[in-house]
């Protein structure tokens, strides 16, 4: 019998859309999703979840191998036209990610950063705006400055902009366009 990774069942996927859209609504809190065994498959659990054959990502820092691929069926496409972005957070941004339209402003990439930790680190983020009640503040380990000063720019023509998804090796974190991000 052919042996699939938790991952890749619906009942999963479905268990981490819910904790993916509790992370959307709730700006800075990290929450835990059903992985695999291994380090490093936060991001796929994600992707697995929000991806299908209907949308395109773009993997510009080779973060997957050609079987997660397979696996997902979504479309390659370049940095610059791609639904979602996979990217090592580490390094700077050296791309403009679709922002959408005023007609469709829902036409914009997610970002999904791979950090090194979340909930501790030395860059600390206070955050507000829907879903946060005051304040909200986000310890984050392995996110490139730049990051940053990039999603200010990429979203000050609201309702354009992107989201974000922070994920290390065991959480996930969200950044909605609509959060106000400042470093501590």
């Amino acid at each position: 019998m052919l042996k699939v990774d938790p991952i890749w069942q619906p009942d999963i996927q479905q268990t981490n859309y819910r904790l993916m859209l509790e992370a959307m609504s709730r700006p800075g809190k990290s929450f835990s999703l059903h992985t695999l065994p291994a380090e490093g498959t936060v991001a796929l659990s994600v992707l697995s979840t929000l991806l299908d054959s209907e949308v395109s990502l773009s993997d510009p820092d080779n973060l997957l191998r050609q079987d997660d691929w397979i696996m997902l069926q979504a479309k390659s496409a370049t940095i610059d036209t791609a639904d979602y972005v996979l990217c090592d957070a580490t390094q700077s941004p050296h791309f403009s990610p679709k922002l959408g339209t005023l007609e469709n402003p829902d036409q914009s990439a997610t970002l999904i950063l791979q950090v090194s930790k979340l909930g501790i680190g030395e860059q600390k983020l206070k955050l507000s705006g829907p879903g946060i009640k005051e304040i909200e503040y986000l310890s984050i380990e392995g996110l490139n400055q730049e990051w940053l000063s990039k999603r200010s720019d990429w979203n000050s023509a609201f309702p354009l902009g992107v989201d974000m998804i922070l994920v290390d090796d065991q959480h996930v974190a969200a950044l909605p366009r609509t959060t106000k991000v400042e470093v501590e």
